[in-house]
């Protein structure tokens, strides 16, 4: 039986928050044509019951306890797989209700397919609306298979001669697919109305979803005609029935686990690749990473005819940091910058530690002046940086930028500090390792003349404040705020 169980595709996930107040006109008056035309031919049908004769009762009970019986055994395997699944769900309860739909009359398949709705709610857990409209949607179908076959006039048994048993194959066959196409349009109909935006094919299931179908109903169809000859069939059919729905159960455990697996895979694969391109120390890229990213940044501008702005940076000093207050407040130093990086800068450019003190940031489609202009702005940033950490003997200290005003009346002498050198192509080359070196350049005659500045490549000086002459050579860089 197509049980249109709504999750995963974007249809499903839409349909499985229906609520019968907030659906659209049209959807409510089409879900009250199809359950009162359903409604008014099963009451029909069940008009004729006093016409039934003891051995179709004889058959209709082997049918009842052959659903019960399938149903109460896979009920935990049968809320897994319904969890489990993304679209229509198959439950192989159509083996029984295509089966009464053959052999029994009309009143007792309306009775057959009832019950076994009855027992399933519990397991589909749906509101009242939704499966009203499902159940009416089954009852539709096999209500359409038995007419198809009962009202065709062919012969049930078999006749000994080559066209009327073909007739009947054909018949069968018609059969089963009038009811899989009423439910499985039915529910799409209705999904498409309650969600415009969808294609239809969303809603008619897979094509292995639709050969399984296809094949309950073959096995329906075995189970019917074995019906016709002895009331047992149900009996001997049960137990096979559990066993594939057992099968199908685990198949779908282990392909869920299969898929967990692989999203597991993925994201480690994800992750790795991530680390193997960031430095954990600042969060920025690392060697390798600025490598691959600013060399692709750099192409694809080339290619657009824009220029690339590349900014070498060096923490002044840095030595002396990591001698005075120890390692971990170095440490702390260089994950102040990288945060003060990703901060300043935009979300297409790239940044990167290049080992040590030094930083490489790649600025895509940014001339020399802007270049420039960001390249202070970092240099400020760093200047006013305010760093708490431990030194080496564990106590706390406040390592603070040089642009920071004194302390007390203590001589204002900064402890971090940084020079910037800028370089941009096409002026300063055709590649990036040009404008790198171009940039390492500029750098050095930032080092060479007092620090604390950014300077342009090809002897181009932007003093940005001007060097500061007190900086002390020999002493070290740093103010401190102490304490136990």
């Amino acid at each position: 039986m197509t049980d249109r169980k709504a999750s995963g595709a974007v249809g499903w996930t839409s349909i499985r928050n229906w609520d019968l107040w907030s659906l659209r006109p049209a959807a409510l008056a089409y879900f009250l044509v199809v359950e009162s035309a359903v409604a008014a031919a099963a009451i029909w049908l069940l008009t004729t019951l006093g016409t039934i004769q003891d051995a179709d009762w004889l058959r209709f009970a082997a049918v009842m306890f052959a659903i019960t019986v399938h149903l109460m055994v896979v009920w935990r395997a049968e809320e897994s797989r319904r969890d489990e699944s993304a679209g229509p769900h198959i439950d192989l309860t159509s083996v029984w209700t295509f089966a009464a739909a053959i052999a029994l009359p009309g009143a007792l398949a309306v009775l057959a397919t009832i019950w076994m709705r009855i027992l399933i709610q519990p397991i589909a857990r749906r509101q009242p609306h939704r499966f009203m409209f499902s159940s009416a949607s089954i009852l539709g179908g096999t209500m359409l298979a038995w007419a198809v076959v009962h009202l065709s006039g062919v012969s049930l048994g078999s006749t000994g001669r080559v066209v009327p048993d073909l007739g009947l194959v054909l018949v069968l066959m018609t059969a089963a697919v009038v009811n899989w196409g009423a439910q499985g349009m039915n529910i799409a109909i209705a999904l498409k109305i309650v969600t415009p935006h969808t294609r239809i094919q969303e809603f008619l299931g897979s094509r292995a979803d639709n050969m399984l179908e296809l094949s309950t109903l073959g096995a329906g169809v075995m189970l019917g005609m074995l019906m016709t000859t002895h009331w047992v069939g149900p009996l001997l059919l049960v137990f096979p029935v559990i066993l594939v729905n057992s099968l199908l159960y685990h198949a779908a455990e282990r392909r869920a686990h299969l898929e967990r697996l692989l999203r597991e895979q993925e994201q480690l694969h994800a992750r790795l690749t991530e680390d193997a391109h960031t430095d954990y120390r600042t969060g920025l890229l690392n060697t390798n990473g600025l490598a691959e990213y600013a060399n692709r940044l750099t192409e694809r501008c080339r290619h657009d005819n824009k220029p690339v702005t590349v900014l070498a940076i060096d923490l002044d000093h840095f030595k002396r940091i990591n001698d005075t207050w120890g390692h971990p407040a170095g440490n702390a130093v260089l994950a102040e910058v990288g945060r003060i990086l990703r901060e300043k800068l935009r979300p297409g450019d790239v940044a990167g530690r290049d080992g040590g003190e030094e930083f490489v940031v790649v600025l895509a489609d940014t001339g020399l002046a802007q270049g420039t202009a960001i390249a202070e702005r970092v240099r400020e940033a760093i200047g006013e940086m305010s760093v708490v950490t431990t030194d080496k003997y564990r106590n706390t200290v406040t390592l603070r930028g040089r642009n920071l005003p004194s302390i007390g009346g203590d001589q204002d002498v900064g402890a971090i500090s940084a020079s910037i050198g800028v370089a941009v192509l096409p002026e300063h080359g055709d590649h990036l390792a040009d404008a790198q070196h171009c940039a390492d350049a500029a750098l050095y005659t930032a080092k060479e003349n007092g620090r604390n500045q950014v300077r342009v490549a090809a002897g181009e000086v932007r003093l940005l404040p001007a060097p500061r002459l007190d900086e002390p050579v020999d002493e070290a860089q740093a103010e401190v705020t102490r304490s136990a």
